[in-house]
C-alpha cells in the first residue's frame, strides 16, 4: 500500500475543494491568509460529501433546518406570518426587504420588548451588518415606530449631520410582510452588560466622567430642537465599538417633541422623573433626571431608585432627597395617591402614605424592598462607596485629596440633575460646564 505523501501548497488556488470567499447568503470573511483544512471540508459539508460520492449524493437547500428566532412560534395572525403577539415569526436566514440592495440576511436575535424584536441582519448587497428593529404589526406600534422614524431622521439630517453628538444612525425602512422594518447602524453593548461585565462594580471616576460629557453633549442638541427622549436608561446607551469609551444613545420609540407631550406613562421606572410619576407636565427635565440616575449608577455600580413599584419608587426618591415641593404636589393628578396633605395649626404639610395605607386604599400588597446602600443619603452613599473593592470602604477621611474633590464634585452634578424641582434641575446646557464633565 503506498504511504499518504503530504504536498505543500503555494496558493488557495491549489486548494481542493476550492473556497468561494464569498459565498451567497453567508458572511464571508477575508480577513485570514490562510484557510484551515477544517474550514475547507466543513464551511461547505455537502460540497464535501459530493465530492467523495459524486454519483450517489444529492442535497437539496430547501430541507435545511433553520432555527427559529421568535417565541411563541406558531403562526396565528397574519396569513401565519404572526404569533400571538403579533410579532413576524423569523428564521436564521430568512431574507427581509425586496428591493434590490436592499434585503436584510437574518442571522440571530438582539432583542425584543413590547415594540417588537430586534435582529442582527446582514446586508446582501454590501455584506454590511446592521441591526433590523422588526414592529409589531398592530396600528398603536406601527404609529408610534413612524414617529421613532420622523424623529431619527430629524436628528441625523439636520441635528448631527456630521455624525458627531453620540446619536444612531438611520440606515434604511421598509415594509416586509405588513411589519415596518427599521434598519440601524450596528453597535456594540449596552452600559447595563458593561456594569453587568464588570460584576455590578462601579466604573471609575474617568470614565464616569467620559460618558457623561458625550450623553450631554447628545442632551444639549436635543435641548435646541425641544426633543424628549423620554427613556434613558443604561440599556438604551450603547457602546461603538468594544474597547473604547465612545457611547451612542437609542431607541427614540418613546420620544417626543416638547409641545407635544401626549403620553402620561413614561420612562423605565429606576429613571422615572418625580413629575411622571406625580402626574405632572413634563419637558425636557426628565432627561435630566434619567440622566442623574444613570451616572449614579455608573459610579456605583448598582441603580440609585430600584423601586419595586410607583409608590416604591416614590418613597424611595423622598428618603433621599425629601418632599417634593408643594406646588408640585398640589398640580400632580397622582400626588394624592401617594400623599398625604395633614392639617396643622394655621396651614398643613405633606406625609408619604404608609405602605400598609396605601395597600389599603389600592387593593395591592407593597412588601418591604432591598436596600443596596447602607446609607440613605446621596453624599452618604457616594462618599462612603468602595471603589477599589477592598475588604472595608475607605472612610471620608482616609480618601486622597484628589479622590475626596472627586467625589464632592460628583455629588454636587448629581443634586444638580436629581433636583426634585423640574424648574431649578440643570438643564443640558447648565450640566455639560459643571467640573464633573
Amino acid at each position: 500500500i503506498a504511504t499518504p505523501r503530504a504536498q505543500r501548497i503555494t496558493s488557495k488556488a491549489q486548494l481542493c475543494p476550492k473556497i468561494n470567499s464569498n459565498p451567497k447568503y453567508r458572511r464571508a470573511s477575508l480577513a485570514s491568509v490562510h484557510i484551515s483544512p477544517l474550514i475547507g471540508v466543513t464551511l461547505a459539508l455537502h460540497s464535501t460529501y459530493k465530492m467523495c460520492h459524486p454519483n450517489s449524493f444529492t442535497y437539496n437547500f430547501q430541507k435545511n433546518p433553520r432555527r427559529v428566532l421568535t417565541k411563541p412560534s406558531e403562526g396565528k395572525f397574519n396569513n401565519g406570518c404572526d404569533n400571538e403577539d403579533s410579532d413576524y415569526i423569523l428564521y436564521v436566514n430568512d431574507v427581509l426587504g425586496s428591493q434590490e440592495g436592499k434585503k436584510y440576511l437574518v442571522l440571530d436575535i438582539l432583542g425584543s420588548g413590547t415594540f417588537g424584536q430586534v435582529v442582527k441582519c446582514q446586508n446582501l448587497h454590501n455584506k454590511e451588518i446592521v441591526a433590523v428593529k422588526i414592529i409589531k404589526s398592530k396600528p398603536a406600534y406601527l404609529n408610534q415606530s413612524l414617529t421613532e422614524v420622523s424623529i431619527l431622521e430629524i436628528i441625523n439630517n439636520k441635528i448631527d449631520p456630521h455624525n458627531t453628538h453620540h446619536f444612531l444612525r438611520l440606515k434604511d425602512k421598509f415594509i416586509h410582510k405588513n411589519h415596518l422594518c427599521i434598519v440601524f447602524e450596528s453597535l456594540g453593548c449596552n452600559l447595563y452588560e458593561l456594569l453587568k461585565q464588570n460584576q455590578f462594580h462601579g466604573l471609575s471616576h474617568k470614565i464616569s466622567s467620559t460618558f457623561t460629557r458625550q450623553l450631554l453633549d447628545s442632551l444639549v442638541c436635543l435641548k435646541n430642537y425641544k426633543i424628549i427622549h423620554c427613556d434613558l436608561k443604561p440599556e438604551n446607551i450603547l457602546l461603538c465599538v468594544p474597547n473604547k469609551p465612545l457611547i451612542k444613545i437609542i431607541d427614540f420609540g418613546s420620544a417626543c417633541f416638547e409641545h407635544q407631550t401626549v403620553y402620561t406613562y413614561l420612562q423605565s421606572r429606576f429613571y422615572r422623573s418625580p413629575e411622571i410619576i406625580l402626574g405632572l407636565p413634563y419637558s425636557s427635565s426628565i432627561d435630566m433626571w434619567s440622566l442623574g440616575c444613570i451616572v449614579a449608577e455608573l459610579y456605583l455600580g448598582l441603580p440609585l431608585f430600584p423601586g419595586t413599584s410607583e409608590y416604591n419608587q416614590l418613597s424611595r426618591i423622598i428618603k433621599m432627597c425629601g418632599m417634593p415641593p408643594g406646588y408640585m404636589l398640589e398640580m400632580g393628578k397622582n400626588s394624592w395617591n401617594f400623599i398625604d396633605k395633614v392639617p396643622e395649626e394655621s396651614s398643613f404639610t405633606y406625609r408619604l402614605k404608609s405602605m400598609e395605607q396605601y395597600s389599603a386604599e389600592n387593593n395591592v400588597h407593597e412588601k418591604p424592598s432591598k436596600n443596596y446602600f447602607h446609607y440613605d443619603l446621596l453624599e452618604d452613599i457616594v462618599l462612603n462607596y468602595n471603589i477599589h473593592q477592598t475588604k472595608t470602604a475607605p472612610a471620608p477621611a482616609q480618601l486622597s485629596s484628589k479622590e475626596l474633590l472627586e467625589r464632592k464634585t460628583l455629588i454636587h452634578f448629581l443634586k444638580g440633575c436629581l433636583n426634585l424641582n423640574p424648574l431649578e434641575r440643570f438643564t443640558p446646557q447648565q450640566a455639560i460646564q459643571h467640573p464633573f464633565v
